[in-house]
């Protein structure tokens, strides 16, 4: 029993600004998935370590489990409406999107600041939400060194003020 409604969690909980991902995967049979993030950190240097959190009703938590992989693709400033289309249900996310597929299989979004390639070392079940452990198998930046991120800040989009 909490004294706070889930609303006030999360309305206290945008407080924390946040750069935003989408994480994509893809299931054995070779088929896309990917949601808006902002549950992700890393977690560890040696090994290299990063920690995503995916929703218990997420339509790309099966294909993670399944293909044992997933690509933290970090959103530069102009792919707003890219992270609206995958903060949204749609069976075909991909069908406008272009994106190469990484080295682990998982697509890189064309356009990302970062591609973090991970394989799932570890997964537990918390909360409404399954916390994966992946270890970073590769790194992709971006073509454009000087390009913004994509920030989001109590309930909206934000940017970095001044020099960045």
């Amino acid at each position: 029993m909490t004294a706070f409604s889930a609303d006030e969690f999360r309305k206290a909980c945008g407080v924390w600004a946040s750069g935003v991902s989408i994480v994509t995967t893809r299931d054995p049979e070779g088929q896309p998935y990917g949601l808006t993030m902002n549950a992700v950190t890393s977690l560890s240097l040696d090994p290299p370590l990063f920690v995503i959190c995916v929703d218990n009703k997420s339509d790309t938590l099966a294909a993670i489990k399944r293909s044992g992989v997933f690509a933290i693709n970090i959103l530069a400033q102009p792919q707003q409406a890219l992270s609206n289309a995958f903060a949204k249900k749609n069976p075909d996310k991909f069908a406008a999107v272009s994106f190469e597929w990484g080295k682990s299989g998982a697509p890189l979004l064309t356009g990302r600041l970062l591609g973090i390639e991970c394989r799932v070392r570890a997964a537990y079940p918390e909360g409404d939400h399954q916390i994966f452990v992946g270890a970073v198998t590769h790194l992709t930046p971006t073509a454009d060194p000087d390009a913004a991120p994509l920030l989001y800040y109590r309930g909206r989009y934000a940017e970095l003020l001044g020099p960045g």
